[in-house]
Parts: C-alpha cells; sequence; structure tokens
C-alpha cells in the first residue's frame, strides 16, 4: 500500500466457502475535482464503480486526508507498449504518471499479439491498439518501421536508400500497402485478422498524391483520398474507429470528408516557420465541419521543439528560439481556435518512450491557453473518452467506475501537483508503478 498516503481500512470479515458478495468501499475526507474545482465528498465504491448514496455494508473505508481527488489521464496517440523488451518499463511509467488509458496508433500486429490480453484488467492499464499503418507504397510510416526492423536509424532512407527501398521485412505488420480501393478490399480480410481496436490512416498531402508517389520517393506521402474513403467505408460497417495522420489543412478537409473519427495530428504541428503557414491554417468553415462531425483532435504540439531544432556542420543540435517563437504562436492561436469552436482536444505526445504528459506539459508551459481547470478535464475526462468512447470513465459520478488519482496539493494553483501522485485507485483497485 503507498507509504506517502495515511489510509484507515476497515476490514469486515466474510465467512464463507466462496466471497460472491460485493466489496464496498468509502473514500472519505476527499476533495474531488468536478471539471472546475474541487468539492468535498464522501463517495463510495460498489464492485469497482462509483455511487453517493452509502451501501448497507462497507467492507473498507479509506480515508483521503483532504487530498485533492482528480479522475486518471488518457494517452491518445503512441506508438510505445508494443515491443515485449519495453513493456514493464512503460506500463510501469503510464501508472507512475497516472496514466490508466492508452491508445497506439500503428504497431507491430505480431509483436503485440503475445501480450495483448495482458491489459485491459482492473489492476492493469487499459489499451486500445490500432496495429498496421494504412498507407501507399512507400508511404509513412513505412522508413520508420522498416529500418528499424533493418537495424538501421531512419536516416538510412538517404544513406542507403536502394536497400531501404526493397525491403519488406514488416509489411502486412507493422504497415499495410494500400494503392487503390481494390486493394482494400483484396487485403480486408487479412487485416482484420490482427484483430485491430481501430485503425490509422495516413493522409499527407492527400490531394498531391499522384504526383507525389510518382516520384519515387519514401515517406512523404500516405494514402490517395479514394482509397482512404475505401477504408472508411469498411471500417465503419465493422463498427471500427478510424483516426488520420493529417499535415495540412487540406488532408484535414479530407479526413472530415471521408469520415474518419478523429486526427492524431494539428495541421501545422511539424511547422518549421519557413513555408507559408497558411497552408496549415484551418478555416472558419473547416471548424464549423469539425465540431458538427464530433472529431476529436489530438495536436501533438511538442513538436515544434523537434522542427525548431538547427545543426551545425558539425551535427550539432540547438533549438532556435526565433523559429519557435513564430511557430508557437501559430499553434497557439489554432488551439484557441479550435477549443472555441467546441472541438474535442485530447492529449498525446507521439514521443518514443514519453507519455502525454509531455504534451499537456508543454500545452501548459509553452502554449499558456488554458486555465489550469479547462486543461485538466482535456487530460483526464476529454481524453479517455476519445480512446473508450462512451465508456464510463473520467467523472466522479453515478455508475461510472471508481478510478482516480490523489494529489497533495491543488493542481489548480500548483500544476506542479501532478507529479505528487499520493494514491493511484483503478476499478476499486490500488495499482502501483
Amino acid at each position: 500500500m503507498n507509504k506517502f498516503l495515511c489510509i484507515t481500512l476497515t476490514l469486515l470479515c466474510i465467512s464463507c466457502a466462496k466471497d460472491t458478495t460485493t466489496h464496498n468501499v468509502a473514500y472519505i475526507n476527499g476533495q474531488w475535482f468536478d471539471g472546475e474545482t474541487f468539492v468535498d465528498r464522501t463517495l463510495y465504491s460498489s464492485d469497482g464503480y462509483f455511487t453517493d448514496q452509502e451501501p448497507s455494508r462497507i467492507d473498507s473505508t479509506v480515508d483521503l486526508n483532504r487530498k485533492f481527488v482528480i479522475p486518471p489521464f488518457g494517452d491518445a496517440h503512441t506508438h510505445n507498449l508494443e515491443a515485449p523488451e519495453q513493456l514493464n518499463e512503460m506500463e510501469s511509467k503510464y501508472i507512475k504518471d497516472g496514466i490508466f488509458y492508452v491508445q497506439v496508433l500503428t504497431n507491430h500486429a505480431s509483436k503485440v499479439a503475445s501480450f495483448r490480453d495482458e491489459f485491459n484488467k482492473p489492476e492493469t492499464i487499459d489499451v486500445m491498439y490500432a496495429n498496421g499503418g494504412l498507407t501507399s507504397t512507400l508511404g509513412h510510416p513505412f522508413v520508420a518501421f522498416e529500418t528499424s526492423a533493418m537495424g538501421l536509424h531512419w536516416s538510412a532512407m538517404f544513406t542507403q536508400r536502394d536497400r531501404v527501398m526493397q525491403s519488406r521485412l514488416v509489411e502486412n505488420d507493422a504497415y499495410w500497402f494500400l494503392d487503390n480501393p481494390e486493394e482494400v478490399q483484396e487485403k480486408w480480410d487479412n487485416i482484420m485478422a490482427t484483430n485491430p481496436d481501430l485503425l490509422k490512416i495516413y493522409l499527407i498531402r492527400t490531394s498531391e498524391h499522384d504526383d507525389l508517389i510518382n516520384t519515387n520517393n519514401m515517406g512523404n506521402f500516405g494514402l490517395s483520398a479514394s482509397t482512404a474513403q475505401a477504408i472508411v467505408t469498411k471500417a465503419k460497417e465493422r463498427g471500427l474507429r478510424v483516426v488520420a495522420h493529417v499535415e495540412t489543412a487540406e488532408d484535414f478537409r479530407i479526413g472530415l470528408d471521408i469520415g474518419v473519427d478523429g486526427f492524431g495530428h494539428l495541421p501545422g504541428y511539424s511547422w518549421n516557420a519557413e513555408a507559408d503557414s497558411e497552408e496549415y491554417r484551418l478555416t472558419d468553415e473547416d471548424l464549423r465541419r469539425a465540431a458538427q462531425a464530433n472529431v476529436y483532435v489530438t495536436p501533438t504540439v511538442n513538436f515544434a521543439r523537434v522542427y525548431a531544432t538547427k545543426y551545425d556542420k558539425n551535427g550539432m543540435s540547438s533549438v532556435d528560439d526565433e523559429r519557435l517563437r513564430i511557430v508557437n504562436q501559430f499553434l497557439k492561436s489554432e488551439l484557441k481556435r479550435l477549443h472555441e469552436a467546441g472541438i474535442t482536444i485530447a492529449m498525446g505526445s507521439d514521443q518514443q518512450g514519453e507519455t502525454s504528459l509531455l504534451e499537456l506539459n508543454y500545452i501548459h508551459e509553452e502554449l499558456q491557453i488554458f486555465d489550469n481547470a479547462t486543461l485538466l478535464q482535456m487530460a483526464t475526462y476529454t481524453t479517455p473518452q476519445a480512446i473508450f468512447p462512451g465508456r464510463l470513465i473520467g467523472k466522479f459520478e453515478n455508475g461510472y467506475e471508481a478510478s482516480f488519482l490523489a494529489l497533495d496539493s491543488n493542481p489548480l494553483i500548483h500544476w506542479s501537483a501532478l507529479k505528487e501522485i499520493s494514491m493511484r485507485i483503478k476499478q476499486g483497485n490500488i495499482i502501483e508503478p
């Protein structure tokens, strides 16, 4: 049991050969987040679900000692938790950060198959897997996954170009090549055989697709619009959600046209302040349509620092502060417009080895758009709901899963309180990193 939180447990002995009774817990002296502020309440967990009505029998009582209680976080865009060798470390990191709900958007289906059933239990984090990304031949994310499978750095796409282009070590596993709607039909059953929880498609300068795919290059394109539409149509028949990687505002519009459920990036997340920002700026009509379609956007604005990095002649890197300032100003404006339009904003870092707290803290510290309560609501309710739509998580209401984090201080006043997690409860169970 967590040594940092004083817990009073009153246990009832139940003498029977097999305990089939409901386990009821009283959580007293807590200050609970209601989306705007913290409220003094006593809540009960009955068989892993919240109720504000005291059960006829209390099996244990947990004294929260005036701790500040928030729902657990989610990570809606990651590629972690897909390799056995990093599994324990990353699961511990997610639990340590208070992240119970994770969405992996492109992964090796074969690797995940060996341990997938270890997740989605009351005592573990809950994970959704998209499995192999759907793209055109040599389109993104081919280079990232194929060079890794070859034991090479991604820069081998330049230094060993022909060798990389001819390799197919993880095709139909980490990625699928779909160059027309007919290939979607041909490969669909095999894609579904990997049992994806959702699908990830790649829309990268989609309106220029035919020109880009004919230049014999790698990685700077994705699916054609017609192929992407065929995927979304079949996914909807199957009841699967589709999340789109997008780069430009036009890619975003095409995603809306074909009916995707979410966007893995905000257009302009990869802008380096050199080209015209207008190709990334969403119009008011785009925002209106997105809000009406009830899609969500995972901005991944933390990449601004990556794309503002410059390299000297010796290969040493440093952040170009002026470039970063310009990019941050653009992203700040776009995020504010998304929020004002009523578009769902979910947290996800898309950075290997990192969690969504990287993105959350970047928005808080670098962009400074939202007040703490608004940002906390995005992280603890909006993001989990984006990952598990309709599931009763992220609120302290009757019938919702009894999952929460207890903090030592008030995050509405001290944002650093998010690092001070004293207790982690998932569906009524104490879990530890």
